[in-house]
């Protein structure tokens, strides 16, 4: 009687059975692997997106508060400026400029801290000018005019602004006779006018702390008027015609 003697080939495929659906498991799971990456990567593509959305979104509305609050320092800067010059306190209103600063005003330019020094102590001074009072009557701007607008660079490292102003301008009498003498030997002896406009400023960060970089008065009337007055008289106010050494109190140079 035949024996039969299983041979290798029978004994070991049963055994090629599992290998086989391990292999299809495996490469159907390396294929299903490869589709869940590409959707989980569709997926957190646009998710990037929006995020890197919403943080430009975040540094823009930064930058916007960032500006409105330098702008807000900047106006009571403008404030502190007016207020030491109605108290009459014109070295503390030349500690606000920058060393390189320049002023303008009636026609001249004072350059650098001493300049500045000049027209405020040595123009400003004598005759009590910078003091705010309410515009003369019939002489009042246009309110549209009345606004104060400042803008802040990006780098929130400089700015400029433009205020309106109502002052009082003064200028010693140099006529020599018995009156005018007698004016002086009174505490008078001091022309004064109402003068209205524009004041253009632009300012440099020095440090933490604002500094004005140029400030100009851009007059636009004058009037003979004192605050209480009822009426007002439009006048003409001759600009600086000597420049410093020739006016020890002038400009550095002459602008028109």
């Amino acid at each position: 009687m035949a024996t039969s003697i299983p041979t290798t080939a029978s004994i070991d495929s049963p055994k090629e059975a599992p290998n086989g659906r391990r292999s299809f498991i495996w490469k159907a799971g390396a294929a299903m692997s490869a589709v869940v990456a590409s959707a989980v990567a569709g997926i957190s593509k646009p998710g990037i997106d929006r995020n890197a959305g919403l943080q430009d979104q975040i540094e823009r509305l930064s930058n916007q508060v960032g500006s409105l609050e330098e702008a807000n320092t900047i106006r009571r800067l403008h404030q502190g400026y007016e207020a030491r010059l109605t108290e009459g306190m014109y070295e503390e209103v030349v500690a606000m400029f920058a060393d390189d600063a320049e002023a303008v005003y009636n026609g001249g330019l004072f350059a650098g801290k001493e300049g500045v020094r000049r027209l405020y102590c040595g123009h400003f001074a004598p005759g009590m000018t910078g003091k705010k009072i309410e515009p003369a009557p019939g002489l009042e701007p246009d309110p549209a005019q009345q606004l104060d607008i400042v803008e802040v660079a990006a780098d929130l490292k400089t700015a400029t602004g433009q205020f309106p102003y109502s002052m009082q301008v003064g200028t010693l009498m140099t006529e020599d006779s018995s009156l005018v003498e007698m004016a002086r030997l009174q505490g008078e002896g001091v022309v004064k006018w109402w003068e209205g406009g524009t004041c253009e400023t632009s300012y440099v960060k020095v440090g933490d702390t604002w500094k004005i970089k140029r400030l100009e008065y851009r007059a636009t009337s004058k009037a003979d008027y004192r605050p209480g007055r009822l009426y007002a008289r439009a006048i003409d106010v001759p600009a600086f015609s000597k420049a410093y050494p020739s006016n020890p109190a002038g400009p550095d140079h002459l602008v028109f």
